[in-house]
């Protein structure tokens, strides 16, 4: 294999977490004997530092009919919200501001973006999610977003101020592809906005969950800095945020004299060199983290089951679907799983075949064990258990594991 970042051959493994569905194919009883398994394997590129998995799924399969919906966590609402307001200030979007989102699910950024401009445009692969983008009167392109597309939306629609891409770029195989197409969109004051999870703050915390098929990266700033090299791009300011259990929000723009850079990208890049990054001894425990992770939460399970009648999952978000995986969690350990996406309800968790259902299902003031597979949404997720019961007793798996009573 070959890094699909810099062209190197001398790839190390990070983990490998066995033989995995894709995690957002929800399936009914009829669908579990075709369902399909892919190798899950992690690795890391000592030229490039880059952290990816080998083999790759086909996209296609992945994202042409797609489970995630972002307008149904109040938790994802509300960051979307915020992270739009601040860069209308920051970037100074206006009315007579173009912005395009690439990977624009069901339009839920968009539709605050409309707010400080009308010329708001999506791209996104999964028709099912884009017809409800669609119905909000977003304009929104289905398609996965290329160089080639690229060509054709500048010839249609010109140049953009603002191309911003949330947990897209670590799901492009070929991602420097999709950053030459950003180059070839953005106005030459323009910048590009990623996010996409940071390995410093998950992988190397043990956050195994955060790989999966649809995350083909785990980007370091460092891994980002070489590819925006390869193209033509130039990081000028780059920060750390908690959403999905930590990530890098980095800005560039195309490179250029003028090109300005904000000290906050030196200081990332050194305390990365800091932490080891650079070199694969900083990945070696990662395998073992893993299993002491998945050990510690079979065990927990086990207390779970003997303290209570009923034992159910707290979400059905794809990293769980990982630790569901991984573990080798069945009905015996879950009864159920409760999610709000109607895009699961009915169906049966991908791998595992535990039944998802609403948050109805619970019984109300039922005593109940709990494992946390939204984490990442803790708040929002006990505020809704909190609605149903005060008698239960929760697992939280990461970032650490702990047990969470309600009283």
């Amino acid at each position: 294999m070959k890094c699909r970042g810099c062209g190197a051959v001398d790839l190390r493994l990070v983990v490998s977490l066995g033989d995995m569905p894709p995690v957002n194919a929800f399936l009914t009883a009829a669908q579990v004997k075709d369902e399909r398994r892919f190798a899950l394997d992690c690795y890391f590129c000592e030229r490039c530092t880059l952290v990816q998995l080998d083999p790759i799924v086909d996209p296609g399969l992945l994202f042409s009919d797609y489970a995630y919906l972002s307008s149904v966590s109040k938790t994802a609402v509300s960051y979307l919200t915020e992270l739009a307001t601040s860069l209308a200030g920051e970037l100074n979007v206006t009315a007579t501001s173009r912005v395009l989102e690439i990977g624009s699910n069901d339009g839920t950024f968009l539709r605050q973006l409309r707010t400080y401009t009308p010329h708001v445009v999506g791209v996104d692969p999964a028709r099912n999610v884009v017809e409800k983008a669609k119905a909000l009167g977003l304009r929104t392109v289905v398609d996965f977003f290329s160089a080639k597309l690229a060509n054709t939306l500048e010839a249609e629609l010109g140049r953009f101020d603002l191309i911003v891409a949330l947990n897209v770029v670590a799901h492009t195989p070929n991602f420097l592809d999709l950053f030459a197409g950003v180059r070839h969109l953005l106005h030459p004051k323009g910048y590009f906005v990623m996010e996409a999870a940071d390995v410093v703050q998950t992988i190397l915390r043990g956050e195994i969950d955060t790989i999966y098929h649809e995350h083909v990266y785990c980007f370091s700033l460092h891994a980002l800095q070489h590819a925006c090299h390869a193209v033509g791009l130039t990081i000028v300011d780059a920060c750390k945020t908690p959403a999905q259990g930590g990530s890098l929000r980095v800005f560039m723009q195309t490179t250029a004299g003028e090109n300005v850079v904000n000290p906050r990208v030196l200081t990332l890049l050194e305390g990365e060199r800091s932490a080891g990054l650079t070199s694969f001894s900083a990945y070696a425990p990662v395998a073992g983290l893993a299993g002491e992770l998945r050990e510690r939460l079979r065990a927990g399970l086990r207390e779970l089951r003997e303290a209570h009648e009923t034992v159910i999952g707290l979400g059905a978000p794809a990293r769980g679907v990982v630790l569901m995986n991984y573990c080798e969690l069945g009905t015996s350990d879950l009864d159920f799983v409760v999610d709000d996406a109607p895009t699961k309800q009915g169906k049966l968790v991908p791998g595992r075949h535990i039944p998802v259902f609403d948050w109805t299902k619970i019984a109300k003031d039922g005593s109940i064990g709990c494992l946390m597979l939204s984490w990442n949404y803790r708040q929002e997720i006990l505020a809704k258990l909190r609605a149903r019961t005060a008698n239960a007793t929760v697992l939280v798996p990461l970032p650490s594991v702990e047990r969470i009573t309600l009283a």
